[in-house]
């Protein structure tokens, strides 16, 4: 069953589950109760979720649960408790995006498989190497990828890799969106997304136009070629979907994988914003990839689906039987195997002579399967020349062998599990360091330069001949984005090590083999929310750890003292990382300074700003800063940071002396969630 190549499915409730698995999923992933990145999905209680891996397992499909929301650690745990049941309920894997999570599963349910989430934003071989060494036994891509990215990680990394092939594209890169936590108290990486994406928007003062709205991908017809290239499994995105839906992408993905048609039309009829965008698989970089539902695409849907329930009404016969019948004198004896279980069925009625072909008649009689999972593959018929038995006693033993069989295979092969103790932390006393982090050296306050313990500053500004004056403060802080590669981010750091510096900032578990060994920082984009977290990034080497933006004063004072942390001081959170370029819609790349604004509904300006053009990403920003220069010392850390990037010199000087003073901001900031939470 491991060893095949997947058609992944969505499976928001048992509905939507019976739909992928009768139209031929091989393996579906949905959510429990809590901990999962789709709350609002109906998701699975424990004693469904015992019967829906019983009903995979017989069909042969595999079952992943995810917990792939980040943890802080008042919740630790009540999540290990979770993965309890889970691994008591016999799933075969768990998709993980926390490390503190991963952690747990690893001392409460250590052979229970960990898939690393999409939501990890692993986009380079580094990644899932990394992932490789801690443990993982499968990572699912990030959705920027191309073909060709691709095929490279899938064919170095040793473990196996997840693609996305259908569905619903986040703008931003998964994980790394902060838009619905900032914008509306809702934390994507917490399973609330409220879809801010969806919104519309106006681009540098352009009419409002919905410029972060994505069209769904399909790259249905490149199945074959990611099989080719070693990808173990393709993913349809869409827990929140109809079964429609799921039975229609499912359909679509099994014709592909045979080599027979699909119809492309019928899958765009049965959802899509628009149309359908490959940009970036196909490694194309336009403005066609952004779209929105109409009416029309809601019309074609609701016509649609009477011919898409036709998908799953019937039970999809996807496992391999074989029969034997032994023609007896006085019993015969029908036999069923699947190559596990084994079944015999005797038949005690006198043997008739034959009227016509009875061999023909049997293998017409054993093949009526339907409404089973099961299809006969092949039979052994040993006869005895002219003889014959009324079918209606080879129908009857069909029908009681096909039952007994699937019973011996609803099966759910409960792991192993042990309790978890979580050691509670007093929190820290001291008064944290203050550090800064600059978008360059110009925009650095020389007047206050020597109040930072650590200044970070983009490693692209190595050559900068003030570097070496800062040698002491400076911690190079690695790029968000690899896409393009590792070899001049390889260089940059060489560069750095050559003139003797040995501080960098990772912002990608990707980057932690780039720069093993050295003294490491971290930037907020690992969402580190809670202790094992943080002492798992400890044990990869990193020694600074900045906590997640979206944590709350209190769960701040749980952290583990056993970790230097950092946290947010000040700074417009950048809200999203994306590939897509939102400006596109209003200019090109040439006639674009790099720099423009989003406005909201509500007229507030959200900065963009352009790193390398068409190939390059993007970062959208808060409209307004967080700030908690007059309530510093309720924040118990080792450092607090100031964030400077959309900020002048003279600005960023107006803002250190505000926060060395402890005064308050002044109007249009915020605290962000130090003191609501995210719900």
């Amino acid at each position: 069953m491991n060893n095949r190549f997947e058609i992944l499915a969505p499976a928001g409730d048992f509905e939507n589950l019976k739909a992928a698995v009768f139209a031929g999923a091989d393996s579906v992933y949905l959510g429990v109760q809590s901990f999962n990145a789709r709350a609002s999905a109906t998701n699975f209680d424990y004693e469904t979720l015992g019967e829906a891996v019983k009903f995979c397992h017989a069909r042969n499909v595999t079952v992943n649960v995810t917990l792939n929301t980040i943890l802080y650690d008042t919740e630790l745990e009540s999540f290990a408790e979770t993965v309890k049941n889970v691994a008591e309920c016999g799933v075969d894997a768990v998709i993980l995006q926390d490390l503190g999570a991963a952690a747990i599963v690893k001392k409460v349910a250590p052979q229970l498989a960990r898939h690393g989430s999409t939501q990890m934003a692993v986009h380079t071989l580094e990644g899932a190497l990394q992932l490789k060494e801690m443990g993982y036994t499968r990572v699912i891509l990030a959705r920027e990828l191309s073909f060709e990215q691709i095929k490279y990680i899938t064919e170095n990394c040793g473990i196996e890799t997840e693609v996305f092939i259908h569905g619903a594209l986040c703008v931003c890169l998964s994980g790394q969106c902060y838009a619905s936590t900032f914008l509306g108290g809702r934390s994507g990486n917490r399973g609330r997304c409220a879809g801010t994406c969806r919104l519309p928007f106006s681009a540098r003062g352009d009419m409002e136009d919905n410029h972060l709205s994505l069209k769904d991908l399909c790259a249905v017809d490149m199945i074959k070629q990611l099989k080719d290239i070693g990808v173990k499994c393709v993913k349809i995105e869409g827990r929140l979907r109809t079964p429609e839906y799921v039975a229609g992408a499912v359909d679509a993905c099994r014709k592909a994988v045979n080599g027979e048609n699909f119809d492309k039309q019928m899958l765009r009829d049965t959802f899509s914003r628009s149309g359908f965008t490959n940009n970036y698989i196909e490694n194309k970089f336009s403005k066609d990839i952004f779209g929105v539902r109409t009416k029309e695409d809601s019309q074609r849907t609701k016509a649609v689906l009477p011919q898409l329930r036709q998908l799953y009404r019937r039970e999809g016969q996807y496992v391999p039987v074989k029969f034997k019948f032994d023609m007896g004198e006085k019993q015969s004896v029908l036999t069923i195997t699947d190559g596990e279980n084994k079944f015999s069925y005797a038949i005690n009625e006198p043997l008739q002579d034959s009227q016509g072909d009875f061999e023909k008649s049997l293998s017409n009689a054993l093949n009526k399967l339907g409404g089973t999972p099961f299809y006969t593959d092949s039979m052994e018929l040993n006869l005895l020349s002219g003889k014959y038995i009324p079918l209606s006693f080879v129908n009857e033993g069909r029908r009681e062998l096909a039952e007994k069989l699937l019973k011996a295979r609803s099966t759910a092969n409960r792991y192993e599990t042990f309790d978890y103790s979580f050691r509670r932390n007093m929190p820290r006393e001291q008064i944290p360091q203050l550090i800064a982090r600059f978008e360059n050296f110009e925009q650095i306050p020389q007047k206050y330069a020597d109040e930072f313990e650590y200044v970070i500053v983009p490693i692209e500004h190595i050559g900068h001949p003030q570097a070496a004056d800062m040698a002491d403060k400076v911690v190079w802080e690695l790029t968000r984005d690899m896409f393009n590669g590792s070899d001049k981010l390889r260089g940059f750091i060489k560069q750095a090590e050559d003139m003797g510096f040995d501080r960098f900032c990772v912002q990608n578990i990707g980057h932690i083999p780039l720069v093993k060994g050295k003294k490491l920082f971290s930037s907020f984009t690992l969402n580190v929310s809670n202790s094992e977290a943080a002492e798992e990034y400890k044990r990869l080497g990193v020694e600074v750890i900045t906590l997640s933006p979206e944590i709350t004063v209190e769960n701040i004072k749980r952290i583990s003292p056993e970790v230097k942390t950092v946290v947010y001081g000040y700074g417009h959170i950048p809200l999203m990382l994306t590939k897509a370029c939102p400006l596109s819609n209003v200019t090109s790349c040439d006639k674009c300074s790099g720099k423009g604004w989003l406005t909201d509904r509500k007229g507030m300006k959200m900065p963009v700003r352009c790193h390398g053009k068409a190939k390059g990403y993007r970062e959208i920003f808060n409209a307004v800063p967080l700030y908690m220069g007059d309530r510093q010392k309720e924040i118990k850390s080792d450092y607090i940071s100031l964030n400077f990037t959309v900020e002048s010199c003279a600005q960023a000087e107006i803002i250190t002396e505000k926060f060395l003073k402890e005064q308050p901001f002044g109007k249009d900031f915020t605290r962000g969630l130090y003191y609501t939470g995210s719900i």
